[in-house]
């Protein structure tokens, strides 16, 4: 079984888009505005997150509204060829253990960024919820936090989903705080930008 989380490095409990009267609270607290539901929506990528001033951490929150049901996304997700398609700087990605009953995954990941910071190789644990949310969490590698979550919520009659991506991330080496901004304004964005156009290409996945 060839899967894996899509970039833990960049690694819902939602109510739906549609007709909300409230800003909607993510299980971890954060909630949308309405104008970021506005932009969801209408097709739009919310993608912000936090550097710390002290160190190389970064906490990154990004949503994303997919045409197809929850299940497409999650098998889009969590397929480690798909992955190296569309996810940045991403260029190995193997399942090293997976439950017998398909509840969890230890998953190796390797990302370069070339000259700009080193090549970082890392382990990660990934517990699925399926089709509704996959919690991931550092096992060893090149970082000290690696850590979230991604959540699902089915839109339309089942037709669409809100999709909800949710990291805290410390590397273990150094890397300029305008690389991690820069993570932030570009890969995040292109993150979620190309799970879209992957998912809603209905490529057949093997999970």
């Amino acid at each position: 079984m060839k899967t894996s989380v899509a970039a833990a490095l960049l690694a819902l409990v939602m109510t739906a888009v549609s007709g909300a009267a409230h800003p909607p609270t993510l299980s971890t607290g954060w909630a949308l505005s309405p104008a970021q539901l506005e932009r969801v929506k209408a097709g739009g990528v919310i993608a912000e997150g936090e550097v710390a001033q002290d160190k190389a951490a970064a906490d990154v929150r990004a949503a994303i509204q997919i045409a197809v049901p929850p299940e497409q996304v999650f098998r889009t997700l969590t397929d480690c060829a798909q992955a190296l398609k569309f996810v940045p700087h991403l260029k190995r990605c193997n399942v090293l253990d997976t439950a017998g009953d398909g509840s969890w995954q230890n998953v190796e990941q390797v990302v370069d960024y070339g000259w700009l910071a080193p090549r970082a190789e890392y382990v990660f644990h990934a517990d699925y919820q399926r089709f509704e949310r996959i919690s991931f969490s550092h096992l060893r590698g090149d970082f000290h936090e690696n850590q979230g979550t991604w959540e699902f919520r089915a839109l339309n009659g089942g037709k669409a989903t809100l999709v909800v991506y949710q990291a805290r991330v410390v590397p273990a080496f150094f890397v300029p705080r305008w690389l991690m901004r820069s993570m932030i304004k570009r890969d995040l964005p292109d993150l979620m930008h190309g799970l879209r156009s992957r998912a809603e290409a209905g490529i057949p996945t093997g999970r």
